[in-house]
């Protein structure tokens, strides 16, 4: 009955107790922390774009306009000081979607734990209940 499960690619996993063996079926929490994830690095990814889109219209408009120069160097200086963040945001967004892929695949749970940390650092909410769910699920990762 176990060589038929592994052949089906179902991610039932053998537990030796005390010489029996037991069959684990596998629970919702990979793929709720999986989604989690995916669903944080997206948005991430959406607020780094808007970063870039946001300067970029603000590095334009006030080229156009008549403006104290003060004001210009003001802007300048702001959008310069904030240029890093998007693509932070980007970089942490693809992270937590490849550790989101990991546990709905359920595979290398560090991968996974990793992306419900950069989940967190992105979506608090969805990030916290990531970890929780991932750290709850260890046993069901190769």
């Amino acid at each position: 009955m176990l060589l038929k499960l592994i052949k089906l690619g179902t991610t039932s996993r053998v537990k030796l107790n005390n010489g029996e063996q037991t069959i684990m079926k596998p629970t919702w929490k990979p793929i709720m922390a999986g989604i989690l994830d995916i669903v944080s690095g997206a948005i991430g990814m959406v607020g780094g774009i808007y970063f870039v889109i946001l300067s970029t219209v603000l590095q334009s408009i006030h080229e156009y306009l008549n403006v104290d120069p003060a004001v210009i160097q003001t802007i300048q200086q702001f959008i310069s000081s904030v240029m890093a963040i998007p693509f932070i945001l980007v970089f942490v967004g693809i992270a937590a979607i490849i550790g989101g892929v990991y546990a709905l695949q359920r595979r290398i749970w560090v991968f996974a734990l990793g992306g419900a940390v950069f989940s967190f650092i992105l979506f608090f909410p969805f990030g916290l209940a990531s970890i929780i769910v991932t750290a709850m699920s260890r046993e069901e990762f190769s």
